[in-house]
């Protein structure tokens, strides 16, 4: 499926400062770089057939059709007159965090995955537990966080933008013949072996901390197993999500199932309590805490808007 086209313009003006005769050109230090850009979607390409929701296509969503200001008309090299300067207060924001239709955008861009790899992409760092979501945006785990600096330590060749965009452009050619897998792999497979023996010889383990519930282990405290040591509850994330266990495993492969409370009673039955739950593929949502007495779940937190959908 073919890629989003967009007819983008940027224009660079070089302005001096209030004192240019005191600093070279190489310096830099009375120079001042403006920038404005325009960018117009001439193709659709992939999302003309993918919907992405309301949120990122609807005004203020990160595919929303903006109207780009209009550019002047200017030449290379053309020398501008300042008509007014404005100035505008602005404060240092964090970066948004992705949701799903901005983390594809940026993949897009990036030349990193391609249409029919971006679904998989976005269930897999879920289902890994890499990342959770809330209120519709990814927010990264414990696990997200730990798996992501040991591979910037111990992979940074590999684990970078430019190399992945790479691969990608190396696999579309062996699937339209212009070359062969078998050099392709080899020239990868050497190096990335090497490699990985040595990592798994000499990197330093990642340790994850577990949170603590501030209660006893049960198991502990019937003694036995491990004697006189006196674990604590703590919340883990595993393959099927969070559970809790003993701060002592494997001594004590004490267990419980993690159940994570909204502080609200379910709107259908009103006795149970509206819990968080996850899918197989991993994406949360909300039940009863009566589950199976009471059948009431939702793509949507209660209170927080109208409800759109129930499972």
């Amino acid at each position: 499926m073919a890629a989003c086209v967009f007819d983008e313009t940027v224009i660079d003006v070089e302005a001096k400062g209030r004192h240019p005769e005191r600093a070279s050109r190489a310096e830099g230090s009375n120079y001042y770089l403006l920038r404005a850009s325009g960018q117009v979607l001439k193709f659709d390409g992939w999302r003309k057939v993918i919907p992405l929701g309301k949120e990122a296509a609807g005004p203020g969503g990160p595919l929303a059709r903006r109207e780009e200001p209009e550019l002047p008309l200017v030449e290379k090299d053309e020398t501008l007159d300042l008509i007014k300067v404005l100035s505008e207060q602005k404060f240092t924001q964090p970066p948004a965090r992705y949701n799903e239709a901005s983390l594809i955008k940026t993949l897009e861009k990036l030349g990193i995955g391609r249409p029919s790899t971006y679904a998989p992409i976005i269930t897999t760092i879920q289902v890994r537990n890499y990342v959770e979501k809330e209120e519709g945006k990814f927010l990264p785990t414990s696990i997200g966080i730990a798996v992501n600096d040991f591979l910037v330590t111990n992979f940074s060749d590999i684990d970078d933008y430019p190399f992945t965009a790479e691969m990608e452009n190396g696999l579309d050619n062996v699937a339209q013949g212009k070359l062969e897998w078998q050099k392709m792999m080899k020239e990868f497979y050497a190096p990335f072996e090497k490699k990985l023996v040595d990592v798994e010889k000499n990197a330093k383990r990642v340790k994850i901390e577990a949170e603590k519930l501030g209660r006893k282990c049960p198991t502990c405290e019937k003694g036995g197993r491990v004697g006189d040591k006196q674990g604590e509850l703590v919340i883990r994330t595993g393959r099927f999500g969070k559970f809790i266990s003993c701060s002592l495993f494997p001594e004590c492969k004490h267990t419980e199932k993690y159940i994570e409370k909204l502080g609200m009673k379910c709107p259908k039955c009103g006795t149970g309590d509206v819990i968080i739950k996850n899918t197989k593929t991993g994406r949360k949502f909300f039940g009863c805490s009566r589950y199976p007495d009471c059948k009431w779940a939702s793509w949507r937190k209660p209170g927080a808007e109208k409800e759109k959908k129930e499972i």
